[in-house]
């Protein structure tokens, strides 16, 4: 599988499919997200998704864009889900919504060991009714 694929299916896998032994499969046992989620392992991973999992239901994801070069592969990645759970302190609110995401991942291997990536979280608060 290249770099691309393996990216592409951690997110449609991860997010979409909560297929979470393949994601403990995909990512290296000593995994580390640099984003504010700070996951330090893959169990750490699941553990995450398994919590947006309860903040969004029916998330699909979207493959806007996805480039890879000697082991590293940037993406843009769109999300769509409904809002079923508390989320930055947001009570459940049923809205349906979308936003974009950048994600990068280090593959070495044939297994995800690292990833940088941010939420637009303001957007987010936004979309689930916070003014900011």
């Amino acid at each position: 599988m290249s770099d691309k694929e393996l990216v592409t299916r951690f997110f449609i896998e991860g997010y979409q499919n909560k297929n979470y032994d393949f994601v403990l499969k995909c990512l290296s046992e000593n995994y580390i997200d640099h984003s504010p989620a700070g996951a330090r392992s893959n169990r750490d991973a699941v553990n995450i998704l398994i919590a947006v999992s309860k903040m969004f239901g029916d998330l699909r994801i979207g493959i806007e864009d996805i480039f890879s070069e000697n082991g590293l592969v940037a993406t843009r990645i769109r999300y769509q889900a409904f809002h079923i759970g508390e989320c930055m302190g947001i009570a459940a609110t049923g809205r349906s919504i979308t936003f974009e995401a950048l994600e990068n991942f280090k593959v070495t291997d044939g297994k995800i060991v690292e990833s940088w990536g941010y939420w637009p979280d303001k957007d987010i608060e936004v979309l689930l009714g916070r003014s900011i």
